[in-house]
């Protein structure tokens, strides 16, 4: 059985210090309780394998959306915050969520508040919803602070699986027609070209005969394989760090924005988000100067991060309004600063927000499809022509034999 190591404090207020054993960590707290002892602190003394491994997994967002949503459910029915954490934990199936949850669990058992025991584990829940944690805790309504988290992360979900979803398809597509291809190169080309080029008895044979050649022995020779080996090589010692570097990724993410036809989809997204984020946080009740922060932190793109976010908060501070500093930035199209204006006008700037966002949700799918409309008919087009090439190098020599024989 495990063995915890604590520190808690008496009703007298002496600290103690002991050991305890007890089948997980959760137990070691309840009967550390029932005693009448406040924690302080309790670790595992013993060295847990199963628990490294564990660190070494990542908590899916679908799995904190969907506690996000059943914790919401538990506090509205009347359950106290660490009791509906600990019916979470108990049931919860991802092995590093349920240690999250567990250590999260801890935290509040010992005296701590929610937000401050889900701020150790930022990677996990993220600024964003630690911030609006703490205006729950703050305003006491927490069951309609985590509603309209979940109902956030919810549409933000959504999102990111219609994305996903829509580049199944063109993905699968590609991988197939490249195993296919190499497997043509590899095992069914050389021996046959090997047989054109006996029966050409030295004529000079087909242009696309001779292409299959040159593919063929570039695809069998050991130079090509130690030239895509030693470029594996150049982009995980040289081009990987450099994109992880500030600049860098400053430069790849401003890049990701400019490319035809997918910048225009990921600044749609880009959009979508911060409207987003930001309609959330003000309709909470986090100012917009502490917003823009949150959101800055809460951004993945770099670029957008410093030359847009970055510039408004300054701004702002400086007593300017943020559709001015919107129109200013030259990111936002006009329908956005329009409408941010007349949510500054009229005081709805929440109710806006939300709107552009779930125009530029439906806009995202749109773009999605549009481009699917068109990447599908390249592709089958470029598969007809290699295929027709293929049976032109396959079929010009044999016509060219036949025709020579009669």
């Amino acid at each position: 059985m495990p063995t915890y190591k604590y520190q808690a404090q008496t009703r007298d207020g002496e600290v103690v210090s002991n050991t305890i054993e007890a089948a997980n960590l959760n137990l070691a707290i309840d009967q550390l309780t029932s005693k009448r002892l406040k924690i302080l602190e309790i670790t595992p003394v013993r060295f847990d394998l199963l628990n490294l491994v564990h660190s070494y997994q990542s908590v899916k967002l679908e799995s904190v959306v969907m506690f996000t949503r059943q914790l919401q459910t538990l506090v509205k029915s009347g359950l106290s915050i660490d009791r509906s954490i600990s019916v979470l934990q108990e049931q919860e199936e991802n092995a590093k969520f349920k240690t999250v949850l567990s250590q999260v669990l801890r935290e509040i058992r010992t005296g701590n508040s929610l937000s401050f025991a889900m701020n150790k584990h930022n990677e996990v829940f993220g600024s964003l919803y630690i911030s609006m944690l703490k205006v729950g805790e703050t305003t006491g309504d927490m069951p309609a602070i985590l509603s309209r988290l979940a109902e956030f992360m919810e549409r933000d979900l959504s999102v990111r699986q219609k994305t996903k979803s829509a580049m199944v398809y063109p993905i699968f597509v590609l991988i197939t027609a490249v195993v296919v291809v190499a497997g043509i190169f590899l095992y069914v080309m050389p021996p046959l070209l090997e047989t054109f080029k006996q029966m050409s008895g030295g004529q000079v044979l087909p242009l696309p005969t001779r292409l299959m050649f040159f593919l063929t022995d570039m695809f069998t020779n050991p130079i090509t394989y130690e030239l895509v080996g030693l470029v594996i090589l150049y982009y995980f010692f040289f081009v990987r760090p450099y994109l992880a570097s500030p600049n860098g990724k400053m430069k790849y993410d401003r890049f990701k924005l400019n490319i035809p036809l997918i910048g225009q989809l990921n600044k749609k997204l880009l959009v979508s988000h911060f409207c987003r984020v930001l309609g959330t946080l003000l309709s909470t009740g986090v100012p917009m100067l502490k917003s823009l922060n949150i959101l800055a932190d809460f951004s993945d793109n770099d670029y957008f991060k410093k030359s847009i976010i970055t510039p408004m908060s300054e701004g702002l501070e400086n007593g300017e309004s943020i559709s001015s500093l919107m129109e200013e930035a030259n990111f936002f199209p006009n329908m956005v600063t329009n409408m941010v204006a007349v949510g500054e006008s009229t005081g709805e700037m929440p109710r806006m927000l939300n709107r552009v966002s779930e125009f530029y949700d439906k806009e995202v799918v749109y773009t999605l499809d549009s481009l699917l409309s068109m990447i599908e008919p390249i592709m089958i087009a470029c598969m007809g022509i290699g295929v027709c090439v293929v049976l032109l190098s396959i079929f010009l020599p044999l016509y060219s034999v036949i025709m020579s024989m009669g």
